[in-house]
């Protein structure tokens, strides 16, 4: 459900809502209006959303959130150290893989250049989504192929047991995602083959601060602490020790998207919801493991005191390039994901159009000129694994 609309998908929808509908009788065009299908897509304001009104994802399906998506998805696999957690895949590549929520399909493309590389290129891709956005990766040297789904329909398109790995990145706003539903994993893993993996990588939707050095997860490959530590991110578990976040903005993002999700009875903090998923498959999966990573959104206070400690108990020293490169696409998305959502959050938060615009002027402010993220603010992203029985 990240799908983002390439432009022919956005200019049909457009055309096919105005003038060309002229001369259509009034009950072909309420048909015409009604086929959510043919045409998924509207414009509000500058942006293009999913028009069906029973369908709750309220992210933009246009290209700067394509953008944004391909943003994050670049970052994540830098603090994650590639595009895949599960340590078995490096040695043992899948044969067919399955892209939920594809949106661009840049994961799948991300993901075939990595086993490419490592001599494994006719690796079979399936990127699935609600609306075509993904360029024919096959012109690039993919084995891909992609395939238009409405994830709310109760079956997948696929025959039992059929591929190696399944693959679910930020799919925690879609109502029937496994972030969502405690039975979302039931489909992933009808699809999957007996020893295949099924992965997902997700991450909450409200902030919270991170404590003054807080410890580094338990359990860790040295590799994955070392991930950790040359990106300037902090490993956490669920025992990890946070607060509320302190930025008074983001205070009032947290209260607005939490009523607008509630209405729409979806989980703030979808994290928890995919762990609980997974350890209650006991009896289909195995070699559950997970990986929770904070990113700061700025340069935090006791770091930037010299106070900061890496995994190692060594003193951090002033970010890197590369390590403030990262906190600020963070950041960025994190800003672009308010902006996207913003027809919700303006409802949310009761406010008139230039009320908003005030807020919101004064927020990007704050948060990218006036230091105003140093208290611990972060992203936390999550990443869980397992293998079918």
């Amino acid at each position: 459900m990240t799908a983002a609309a390439s432009g022919s998908d956005l200019n049909s929808t457009l055309s096919s809502t105005g003038p060309g509908w002229a001369g259509t009788s009034t009950s072909s065009l309420s048909s015409l209006q009604n086929d959510y299908s043919t045409y998924p897509l509207i414009h509000h304001g500058d942006r293009t959303y999913l028009r069906d009104p029973e369908n709750l994802y309220p992210l933009p399906c246009d290209l700067p959130e394509i953008h944004r998506q391909s943003l994050r998805t670049l970052m994540l696999i830098r603090v994650f150290g590639g595009p895949f957690g599960t340590p078995s895949l490096a040695e043992n590549p899948p044969k067919r893989v399955l892209e939920l929520a594809c949106g661009s399909g840049l994961w799948s493309s991300l993901c075939h250049d990595y086993f490419a590389r490592r001599g494994h290129p006719n690796i079979s891709f399936t990127g699935l989504d609600i609306v075509s956005v993904a360029p024919d990766l096959r012109k690039k040297g993919v084995n891909w192929q992609f395939k238009r789904h409405d994830l709310r329909k109760p079956r997948l398109p696929f025959p039992d047991d059929y591929f190696d790995f399944v693959f679910i990145k930020d799919a925690g706003m879609c109502p029937s995602s496994p972030a969502q539903q405690a039975s979302g994993l039931c489909e992933p893993l009808r699809v999957l083959k007996s020893g295949g993996v099924l992965e997902i990588w997700d991450s909450d939707w409200v902030f919270r601060s991170l404590i003054p050095n807080p410890a580094p997860a338990r359990k860790l490959a040295s590799r994955e602490q070392e991930t950790a530590d040359t990106t300037a991110t902090y490993t956490f578990s669920s025992a990890t020790p946070f607060t509320r976040a302190q930025n008074k903005y983001l205070q009032d993002y947290n209260s607005w998207l939490e009523t607008a999700f509630d209405q729409r009875k979806l989980s703030a903090m979808p994290c928890a919801t995919i762990g609980l998923s997974f350890n209650a498959e006991v009896d289909i999966l195995e070699n559950v493991d997970s990986r929770r990573i904070a990113i700061p959104l700025g340069e935090l206070r006791w770091e930037r005191e010299g106070h900061g400690r890496d995994s190692t108990g060594r003193t951090r020293k002033t970010l890197t390039t590369d390590q403030f490169a990262i906190r600020r696409t963070a950041l960025l998305t994190v800003i672009q994901m308010i902006e996207g959502m913003e027809p919700m959050l303006m409802e949310a938060s009761g406010k008139s159009r230039d009320e908003w615009d005030r807020w919101w002027t004064a927020m990007t402010a704050d948060l990218f000129q006036k230091d105003g993220l140093t208290s611990g603010e972060c992203l936390e992203v999550s990443a869980w694994w397992g293998r079918k029985k």
